[in-house]
């Protein structure tokens, strides 16, 4: 089992995702002690393979999820935050399915000059933690750079272009803004994305069918069916594609959940404000692998 050493004592693993398909099959694997609602977001506080652990559902977008993450963080207090969810690649070896670790989260809100307004570099103690349990057991991955865009990207031709000038390898619409949450109150942050739609996926805008919380709705599914007349099977077929990725998604999730352990740091060892033993100046507590044989 690998272990992670913290500086915080009490706290559980947040895991925070947008929408019911991409946390909502995880959270139900967990023993529900309690729930709460906020603004858009909801929160499960329940307990899986014995821990405790903090869901959250933060609705779509950069704003819900900075909101949602600062709530997490603010009154559960979180040793550490795994974020999971869908992306779509812009890489043409990327493919529906893929497994990404992210390395680096960027920031766009200008679709047209694609300036980067913040990247964020994650954890590497979790990133190491994760690529050896994900190679312990057999699940393929790769590792990469994925943009935070404000809306949905569904124009190959505007795909084309993110891959050209910003050398990322898939995007997404919350990543960043959890990055910047868990920058801004020092809580480690790792990110798994699986890839729902490709440079093969038909030019279909999903994004107007749902709501913050990405659930369809009434009026969206009008204006998604007058805009892709004819497109049915391939909106039903796209559907299931994203319900069992969800599956995957979660059982990955759980894995990660079941073999990872908070260790508290020594109390009786003195910190000095970085982060470091007094003394002792290679003993930076953030999450490192602990090794005890099984990873």
């Amino acid at each position: 089992m690998s272990r992670i050493r913290q500086p915080r004592t009490q706290g559980s693993l947040g895991i925070i995702g947008a929408t019911g398909l991409e946390i909502g099959p995880l959270r139900k694997r967990v023993e529900l002690i309690e729930r709460e609602r906020v603004g858009s977001s909801r929160f499960f506080r329940g307990r899986l393979y014995g821990k405790e652990l903090i869901v959250a559902q933060s609705g779509v977008g950069y704003g819900c999820a900075a909101d949602a993450c600062m709530h997490m963080i603010e009154r559960f207090s979180p040793l550490a935050i795994l974020s999971l969810g869908f992306a779509g690649s812009v890489d043409t070896n990327t493919k529906i399915g893929n497994l990404l670790l992210v390395t680096h989260l960027l920031w766009i809100k200008d679709m047209e000059s694609l300036q980067v307004e913040e990247t964020y570099t994650l954890d590497k103690g979790l990133i190491d933690i994760t690529s050896n349990l994900l190679n312990k057991h057999g699940v393929e991955f790769t590792m990469g750079r994925v943009l935070t865009v404000p809306h949905y990207v569904f124009k190959l031709d505007e795909r084309h272009r993110i891959r050209r000038a910003l050398k990322v390898k898939a995007v997404e619409m919350e990543g960043a803004a959890t990055a910047s949450q868990t920058r801004k109150h020092g809580v480690p942050l790792m990110a798994l994305r699986l890839i729902s739609d490709d440079m093969s996926t038909r030019e279909i805008d999903y994004g107007m069918m749902v709501s913050p919380m990405g659930r369809p709705t009434l009026r969206g599914a009008l204006r998604f069916s007058l805009a892709h007349r004819g497109d049915l099977l391939e909106i039903l077929r796209f559907g299931r594609q994203v319900r069992r990725l969800g599956t995957r998604l979660s059982r990955i999730g759980a894995r990660i959940v079941e073999e990872i352990t908070f260790l508290p740091p020594d109390p009786v060892r003195e910190m000095d404000l970085h982060g470091f033993r007094k003394n002792e100046p290679d003993s930076f507590f953030r999450p490192t692998m602990m090794g005890n044989g099984d990873t």
